[in-house]
């Protein structure tokens, strides 16, 4: 079983071991013994920019102490950090910051950096991961699908049941989804129904004009989310209730009721994309409307 936490951090652990170095992915590759493909797809995934991006980033934000410390030539410190010429360094370091070298070393100005990942921040379970939120604003929108009343503390292992159920028997029945290949679940506690919930497979769709026999529409009002994205090293139709538990438990007990955002509806929403999953890969955002 492929450990993904271990794995990020020996990614994060080489490259810092090796700022002043050129890295390539093959080599980060080869030292955490993942495949290039999936390397790259987890961390951008997790981390919104690729290795190499990374990389990048990590060099350029380490290179200010000395552009702003020292008096060392701007060209002698884009050799130390394995840059091959000092207007790569310029143009990487001005579009990075919004600044040149230069101007940084001489003005008074302000940027974003990227500080090493802390490991602490992710959260793994079996052999899968999941990092910080993001934050997403959405319109109000419709979807479509079957509904289902489940056990809140079992309902996981169901609404796979039930998920894998619309989506490959039901989902080709609804006439005007947005797109096919996001798969979106549903759930619903609002009605507070004796430790029961409400869970709904569905997919997003135009309008709520063509609603197939058997199943619901349901308008969702615009809301800001907090999103964490779960990635793992299985196929979708694998997701049990521990997977999506754990999850939770992370996203509410130690993010949320920590922070000074409280939830803003009583639903939530899971969204996979069955165009970026394989055999023995998969992705899955948490919506949850936040206030």
């Amino acid at each position: 079983m492929i450990d993904l936490k271990d794995t990020i951090e020996e990614c994060i652990e080489y490259i810092e071991d090796n700022i002043y170095n050129k890295i390539s992915l093959d080599e980060i590759s080869e030292e955490t013994g993942i495949s290039k493909y999936y390397l790259h797809r987890v961390f951008k995934s997790l981390t919104g920019e690729s290795i190499i991006e990374y990389v990048q980033s990590r060099k350029l934000t380490a290179s200010i102490d000395e552009l702003v410390h020292t008096n060392k030539r701007i060209i002698d410190i884009a050799m130390d950090y394995g840059f091959n010429y000092e207007q790569s360094y310029i143009r990487a370091f001005k579009k990075k910051f919004g600044h040149t070298p230069l101007k940084v070393r001489t003005d008074d100005v302000s940027m974003v950096l990227t500080e090493k990942i802390n490991i602490n921040d992710i959260l793994t379970v079996d052999n899968s991961i999941t990092y910080k939120p993001s934050f997403i604003f959405k319109q109000k929108f419709n979807i479509v699908g079957t509904e289902y009343k489940i056990m809140s503390k079992s309902g996981d292992n169901a609404a796979n049941t039930y998920g894998r159920e619309f989506f490959y028997n039901r989902k080709n029945e609804i006439v005007n989804p947005i797109n096919s290949h996001i798969y979106i679940g549903y759930t619903d506690w609002s009605q507070n129904d004796n430790g029961y919930i409400y869970y709904m497979p569905s997919t997003q769709v135009a309008d709520l004009e063509h609603i197939p026999d058997g199943m619901k529409g349901v308008t969702i009002p615009a809301n800001k989310y907090v999103v964490f994205r779960f990635i793992g090293f299985f196929n979708p139709d694998e997701i049990r209730g521990r997977h999506i538990g754990r999850v939770l438990a992370h996203l509410y007990r130690k993010w949320i009721y920590k922070s000074e955002f409280k939830f803003a509806d009583s639903f939530r929403l899971e969204y996979i994309d069955s165009s970026l999953t394989k055999d023995n890969y998969c992705e899955l955002d948490i919506y949850q409307p936040i206030e």
